[in-house]
């Protein structure tokens, strides 16, 4: 009697099992979106993978192609303005990491977060396999940086810390039109 009593939970177990399968497929099928319920064939990886370009994802060479114009003789970069020059240099200092994730989506939606809350300083998605770093400022001491650090504590991101990292240095030139020679203009 015994063996027939288990034999019958057994049996019966497996039918609920089989009855729910496709009722919870239905339902599924049911919550989602139209454009969502037909498969499309998915592409396989190593088409993604072969144009994939980690630089189209620093956004701070496409905001200083927009808005100004990079000469070749000088290493300067030019506004819109005749009298203005933006001299640019690379150099070693610190930046503030406030975000990092293996995912680019979850890295510029921090950005633009970020971008919200904090409107002074340079904000930069920078990616070094496997994560993308969301980095903040360019400062040239680690006390600027340490300073700039308390103050985005305060604005919401308590997990921000300095790094050391290569900054853009830039510098504003007034120069007079009629010394501005000829190629630049």
């Amino acid at each position: 009697m015994n063996l027939r009593f288990i034999a019958a939970i057994v049996c019966t177990g497996l039918l609920l099992l089989a009855g729910c399968r496709p009722l919870e497929q239905s339902r599924r099928e049911e919550e989602a979106p139209p454009s969502v319920r037909k498969e499309e064939p998915k592409a396989p990886l190593s088409t993604y993978e072969k144009t994939f370009n980690p630089a189209r994802y620093d956004q701070e060479i496409r905001d200083v192609q927009r808005t100004h114009e990079i000469t070749e003789e000088k290493g300067t970069v030019r506004s819109e303005e005749d009298s203005l020059v933006v001299e640019s240099e690379i150099a070693q200092g610190f930046r503030v990491q406030i975000f990092a994730t293996p995912n680019i989506d979850e890295a510029n939606a921090m950005k633009m977060a970020a971008a919200q809350r904090v409107i002074e300083d340079s904000i930069y998605v920078v990616f070094d396999p496997p994560l993308y770093k969301v980095r903040l400022g360019d400062f040239q001491t680690r006390v600027e940086a340490n300073q700039k650090l308390a103050t985005l504590v305060d604005k919401g991101f308590p997990d921000a810390w300095v790094v050391s990292d290569r900054i853009v240095l830039r510098k504003s030139v007034r120069v007079r039109a009629s010394e501005i020679p000829p190629t630049e203009k």
